[in-house]
Order: C-alpha cells, then sequence, then structure tokens
C-alpha cells in the first residue's frame, strides 16, 4: 500500500527518518515556533474559521491546526473532537510527521500504514483517515500541521489535498502579519 503526498507520485515515508527527533528539537524550529506566539493560547477567529472551513469543504468530521512543540502538539484551533482537549503528546500525533519531513501527508487507513497504525490516536481518538499539510512559520521552518480527519477510511483527492494546502498557505500569511 502506497501513500501519496500532494507531488503526484511522490510517496510518504513508511519508517520515520532516523534525523525525526532532531528535526522537531531543533533549537531554530523550537525558537520560530516559539517567535509566533501561537502555544497555549486561546481560541481565535481566525484560526476557528479554517478547521470549519475545512470540515465542510471537505466532508469530514475532524479538523484541527495543530503546532507541534518538542514533546507535545498543540490545537490552536479544532472542530469535531470528541474529547475536549487543547493538546496531546506526541504518542498521539500524526502531525509530528508532517512536521518532520515537511511534506503532506494523506492516509486512507492509519490502521493500515506501518508508520501510523500503532500510534495511540487511532485507539483513542478514532483517527483513520488523515491528511495533513506543513504550517511554516514567517522564516520557513515547519512548526505544524492543518489536518482533516475522518473516522472512516476515506481516499483524498489531488481537490482535498488542493484545498487543504491553499488554507493552510492562509494561516501561514496571518502569522507573518503578526
Amino acid at each position: 500500500m502506497t501513500f501519496y503526498t500532494a507531488k503526484q507520485g511522490v510517496a510518504f515515508p513508511e519508517q520515520p527518518l532516523s534525523e525525526h527527533t532532531d528535526r522537531l528539537s531543533d533549537p531554530a524550529r523550537l525558537a520560530a515556533l516559539d517567535a509566533t506566539g501561537v502555544m497555549d493560547t486561546p481560541s481565535e477567529d481566525v484560526f476557528d474559521r479554517t478547521v470549519r472551513l475545512a470540515t465542510t469543504m471537505l466532508g469530514v468530521p475532524v479538523g484541527l491546526v495543530s503546532f507541534v512543540g518538542e514533546a507535545r502538539q498543540f490545537f490552536k484551533a479544532q472542530c469535531g473532537l470528541t474529547k475536549d482537549i487543547s493538546e496531546t503528546p506526541l504518542s498521539h500525533s500524526f502531525c509530528q510527521y508532517v512536521v518532520a519531513h515537511d511534506m503532506t501527508l494523506a492516509v486512507s487507513d492509519a490502521r493500515d500504514h506501518p508508520l501510523l497504525r500503532d500510534n495511540l490516536a487511532v485507539p483513542d481518538l478514532g483517527v483513520v483517515a488523515y491528511l495533513g499539510v506543513p504550517i511554516h512559520a514567517p522564516t520557513g521552518e515547519t512548526i505544524g500541521s492543518f489536518c482533516a480527519i475522518d473516522d472512516q477510511p476515506r481516499n483524498w483527492t489531488d481537490k482535498d489535498i488542493e484545498g487543504l494546502t491553499d488554507i493552510a498557505a492562509m494561516l501561514e500569511t496571518e502569522l507573518k502579519l503578526r
């Protein structure tokens, strides 16, 4: 089974990068994330609107704006999570792979994906299908993921990827304007 990114024919790696932890803990990346001032802050309409738009546009139950720190992900905006949570440890994060690889991740069924099937988001949060696109800081570092999640298997289309990528670009513009 192959899992594709937004670039047709480019497969997302099925194993974490050997430098996965180093990329997540990179001081420049963490400084860029800190400079945005988004971690551990209250919800804001501009971020909340994006997840509402994405869930409606794609017909999925969950949308997230997830910023990935060294040991956790913070949900700046979320729509549809059954549990009222604002963060999870990386044990429950697919977004960490989007950040570490700086690639779009489109997975039709995470229960079959070698990289994701043992992730605790599958049993604990009901994540089955996942589409995540990178969010970059104004200085270019990958700091998060804008994602859509379904609790059923789903084949993501090029239009789905394009739509989510466009919305993520609007979020990046928002970060630049701050």
